[in-house]
């Protein structure tokens, strides 16, 4: 097959804070596989640290396209994914950003294939070299490449583009690390960090019946705002990130909002994880979430044991998607949009603008921005 545009336009990263437009081959498509147009990426923040160089790994695979929250419409399919996959050209998808191998690895086998020992955690769409053929491995492209393995699934109709984006990804993830914390139905969740990861925590947290709080700087007022909008009581903690200043916060936490039964870390900041540790009660359970860079940190394993604290790390949504598509329905029927969330939409070629926003380093506080690789 053939497709009719002979190239694919690209924002690749090059280096730290380096991005540039480029020109990819449209790849032929197999029997197996499937060409998608992107509709929309999400910027996230794993892309914010790759931006900045901050993963040697992806620095040394250059060119790489970023992306890995992808929404796209079926630009290409072979006959034995159009059959298997019941797709067919023009239908919506989203795409998940690592795949199992299929070969019996242990985490495959377990359901986590984000952990699959033969592919690695390094290797899925918006990290791979785009030198590697087919080259289309991201989302901050006009097209993407989907392989025989990759988990694809169909956009409900009623969904628009932008909600079916944040619930393919963020939101899934809130759902999955919030049935971690094992809390149950009116207990109490607080979730340290209001990204789009962090409003989802808490958001999937109040929709099967349990309390949040999200925990933020004075910089976070509009996301802060959004989750007391649904539901959430918030707090907001200083730049004080002194042992005495984290445990004065977490005893603030409880005396204004209560007892917390379970931590979902996704600040990724050392004081984060020393807030966690102190915030939960006795038996209480941390989700952690995202890393320091370095990921090494002083830890205190007293805690750990003194309070006989369940200590969990999660990665991603494996088998989430669509358990986020049906509560992401049920939640806009009851007034809530997960795609109102998305506040700032840039083209490729304001790429560097686009991470820039989202990582709060303009005057713009926004929710949650993406690419629109059509605009």
């Amino acid at each position: 097959m053939s497709s009719s545009a002979p190239f694919a336009r690209a924002a690749a990263y090059r280096g730290p804070e380096n991005m540039s437009l480029e020109e990819f081959p449209i790849p032929e498509i197999g029997d197996d596989e499937l060409l998608l147009e992107v509709i929309m990426c999400g910027v996230d923040g794993s892309e914010l640290a790759m931006y900045r160089g901050a993963f040697d790994y992806v620095n040394e695979r250059v060119p790489v396209i970023f992306g890995d929250e992808i929404i796209g419409r079926v630009a290409q399919i072979g006959p034995v994914a159009a059959e298997r996959r019941g797709l067919a050209v023009g239908d919506r998808v989203i795409v998940e950003a690592r795949w199992p191998c299929n070969e019996g690895c242990h985490a495959c086998d377990r359901g986590q294939y984000y952990l699959c020992e033969r592919r690695g955690l390094k290797n899925g769409y918006g990290t791979l070299s785009a030198k590697e053929p087919p080259h289309l491995w991201g989302g901050y492209s006009t097209h993407t490449f989907v392989p025989p393995e990759a988990l694809v699934y169909s956009v409900p109709d009623d969904l628009s583009d932008r909600t079916a984006l944040i619930a393919g990804s963020p939101f899934a993830n809130g759902i999955r690390w919030a049935d971690a914390t094992d809390v149950p139905v009116g207990g109490h969740i607080a979730v340290i960090g209001p990204g789009p990861q962090g409003l989802s925590c808490a958001l999937a947290a109040i929709a099967t019946g349990r309390r949040a709080t999200l925990i933020g700087l004075e910089a976070d007022a509009e996301r802060l705002k959004l989750a007391a909008e649904f539901g959430a009581t918030t707090f907001v903690t200083s730049r004080d990130n002194s042992p005495e200043a984290i445990v004065q916060a977490a005893a603030d936490i409880v005396a204004q909002h209560g007892d917390v039964d379970g931590v979902i870390e996704v600040s990724g900041s050392p004081a984060g994880k020393a807030l966690a540790m102190n915030l939960v009660r006795v038996l209480g359970t941390v989700v952690s979430s995202a890393s320091p860079n370095p990921s090494t940190q002083p830890f205190d394993w007293r805690l750990l044991m003194w309070k006989e604290i369940t200590l969990k790390g999660r990665l991603s949504h494996p088998h989430t998607v669509e358990t986020a598509f049906e509560r992401a329905r049920e939640l806009r029927d009851r007034g809530i949009d997960l795609g109102d969330w998305i506040t700032h939409v840039f083209p490729l070629d304001e790429v560097a603008d686009a991470i820039r926003t989202a990582a709060y380093q303009t005057e713009e506080r926004p929710i949650k921005v993406a690419l629109d690789p059509r605009a």
